[in-house]
């Protein structure tokens, strides 16, 4: 058996991150009317897929499986893309709509902070990051073209209202869904 890098669970919780990224974009990009919009969460979402693999590939080069690990929101995230939201809402309520700011920590940057990484384990990292900061670019022109499509400034006060309203439809979609599948939901009337 090969012995477990430290920065195996890093490569997992990528993995999975990915997975779930590209699940969730290429939902949204199935929904959305705008070309110009959908082709930036296509070109993002073909990002987020071959991220998944690549990390699930080098976990596998170095002797391990991914394991997979659930996400309590990514329910929530589903539900806002599914739902009946305008592009600029679902920019909004996942946080594509927020740019870095230069006194911000990077967070991107302490994945590299494990100085046991491998040389090609680091290269696969330094290509993750550089895409992911530019997918971070694409998102937030996304962003501005579905709030001048809506005729809207991108909203900063409205921005927790919405994802509290999209979270709650989310929960309560899940709910009925959850009981109706059990039975527990009869029509009324």
């Amino acid at each position: 058996m090969a012995t477990k890098p430290s920065y195996l669970g890093l490569l997992n919780a990528i993995a999975n991150g990915e997975r779930r990224g590209h699940e969730l974009l290429c939902t949204w990009a199935g929904q959305t009317k705008d070309a110009e919009i959908k082709n930036i969460l296509n070109i993002v979402a073909i990002r987020e897929a071959e991220h998944a693999w690549a990390f699930e590939k080098r976990m596998c080069e170095l002797g391990f499986a991914l394991q997979p690990r659930e996400d309590a929101k990514h329910a929530e995230r589903m539900g806002c893309v599914k739902g009946n939201f305008t592009d600029a809402e679902k920019f909004v309520f996942l946080g594509f709509n927020r740019e870095q700011k230069p006194e911000d920590e990077d967070q991107l940057l302490k994945v590299l902070a494990d100085r046991s990484i491998d040389p090609q384990t680091g290269a696969l990292l330094g290509r993750f990051i550089a895409e992911e900061r530019d997918s971070g670019r694409l998102l937030l022109q996304g962003c501005a073209r579905a709030h001048a499509l809506a005729g809207a400034k991108p909203a900063s006060d409205r921005d927790q209202v919405l994802e509290q309203l999209c979270a709650q439809v989310a929960k309560l979609t899940e709910k009925l869904e959850s009981l109706s599948k059990q039975g527990g939901l009869r029509a009324v009337g």
